[in-house]
Order: structure tokens, then C-alpha cells, then sequence
């Protein structure tokens, strides 16, 4: 197993300035840089960027608004973290593009109607967090072959250590011959 200092993690936040996750994500991004784990930051909301800056080893990219600009933001990471179901997408178009895995967290309810899009973004995730096991079953009818993992986001150590297991786990694993293409 490699030490969570060898993985390099890109985030991916589209939520808009103000939403009520803000703090949860800042807090995370600075325990993950307490352990030593680089970080790349795509961000729609630049308080956020603006206030996350100044850490060592976190790089945060240009605002971005859309899922296409941000998955073009990301640099080569070895697992992104997608964090709103706007950034979702960003992360169905890194794996398909530059087959970088990516794990999506999930908060609230689920996205409403059938759309096939919805489907694919939540399919293709290498995982999907969750910050209580409340929506763990909702999840799993939703689509049962999903990976799910039940990650506290409130920065404690022992939860970040999980969280460092879930990308350790997710990171794609280049097979012989394939130049690590899946």
C-alpha cells in the first residue's frame, strides 16, 4: 500500500459562493494538508480560492463555472474529488477523457427525474461519500452496483485517514501493456 503523501488529489467544487458546505471543504483541504497529501483546487467560489491560497502544497487553478472548463483545469492527478452534483460532471468528463478516477461525494437528497446523465455520473465514480450513513440505502436503490463509503467530513484525524483510504483505493492501476490506460 503506497503512504497518502503519494497521491495526488484534485478537487473539483462548482458549488456557488455561499453555499453551506464552504467551511466542511476548507476544512478538509487543510487536515488532507496537515498529512502531506498535494492537492490541486478547482473552484467556483473565490473566497474559497482566495482563503485557500496561501497552503503550502494546495495549487488552486482560475475560477471555473462550468463542468467542461473545470475538467480541463485539472492537471494530472492520480484521483479527483468531486463535491456538488454540479461538479459531478467535471468528474464523468476526466474519467472518459484522461482516465483519471474520480470519487463524488454525495449530500441531501437525490437528484430528481431519470436522466441518464445522472446515472453516469454517479456510476462511473470510483466511490461515492457520504458524510452519515443516511443516504447509504437511498443511494444503493438508486443504483445498486454503486461503491459507497460513509466518510465524517468534520477533519477529525481518523476521518481523514479513511478519506485517504477511499483515494488510495480509487487511483486507476495501470495494467501490463497498457501504459496505464484503462
Amino acid at each position: 500500500m503506497i503512504r497518502g503523501n503519494d497521491v495526488r488529489v484534485g478537487h473539483v467544487n462548482l458549488a456557488k459562493p455561499g453555499a453551506r458546505n464552504g467551511s466542511k471543504f476548507v476544512g478538509i483541504v487543510k487536515a488532507l494538508n496537515c498529512e502531506g497529501i498535494e492537492q490541486h483546487l478547482v473552484l467556483r467560489d473565490r473566497s474559497i480560492a482566495r482563503q485557500l491560497m496561501p497552503l503550502g502544497g494546495v495549487s488552486v487553478g482560475p475560477v471555473a463555472h462550468t463542468a467542461v472548463t473545470a475538467s480541463c483545469l485539472v492537471p494530472a492527478v492520480d484521483v479527483a474529488h468531486v463535491h456538488d452534483p454540479a461538479a459531478g460532471q467535471a468528474g464523468l468528463i476526466l474519467t472518459l477523457t484522461r482516465s483519471i478516477p474520480y470519487v463524488l461525494t454525495h449530500r441531501g437528497e437525490l437528484p430528481k427525474g431519470n436522466h441518464p446523465l445522472v446515472h453516469a455520473v454517479y456510476r462511473r465514480a470510483a466511490c461515492v461519500i457520504c458524510p452519515d450513513h443516511a443516504d447509504v440505502d437511498l443511494l444503493r436503490h438508486f443504483e445498486p452496483a454503486l461503491r459507497v463509503a460513509v466518510v465524517d467530513e468534520t477533519g477529525e484525524p481518523a476521518a481523514i485517514h479513511h478519506l485517504v483510504r477511499v483515494y488510495q483505493n480509487s487511483q486507476r492501476i495501470p495494467m501490463a501493456g497498457s501504459n496505464g490506460i484503462q
